[in-house]
């Protein structure tokens, strides 16, 4: 298993999956750390097409390129429905935030082959 800390270093894209209107949500504040640090961070959510001018992705199928993890800032029940999409693109990590993570959200990851990352990216990229 790799560790958080690797997986944030190596990896250059990163979709998140949860922005959403409040500008100050662990969501979006992901974005802008992911950013922050030199990665490229692709908004998903499938309520809107644009927030705080820029544009957002309604699903994991309309990104421009293949990211290299799929960050869940979603409750787990909702988490459960992207397993699917992520194995579809072809990603092997997903990084599971703080509250999102379930037993059965991790048993189903795992069926499809992801490797479930369980930490804060918030935290972990300030170690880079």
């Amino acid at each position: 298993m790799i560790s958080p800390d690797i997986l944030l270093k190596e990896s250059k894209t990163l979709a998140v999956l949860g922005v959403n209107q409040d500008f100050d949500s662990y969501a979006n504040k992901i974005v802008r750390k992911i950013r922050q640090i030199g990665k490229i961070a692709y908004p998903v959510n499938p309520k809107y097409t644009s927030l705080f001018d820029e544009p957002v992705y309604t699903s994991l199928g309309t990104l421009p390129s293949k990211p290299d993890v799929v960050v869940f800032v979603i409750n787990p029940l909702i988490g459960m429905s992207y397993l699917q999409a992520v194995v579809d693109l072809g990603v092997k990590y997903i990084w599971l935030q703080p509250g999102t993570i379930s037993q059965e959200l991790l048993d189903k990851a795992e069926a499809l082959g992801l490797e479930a990352i369980e930490a804060c990216v918030l935290v972990v990229s300030n170690y880079l």
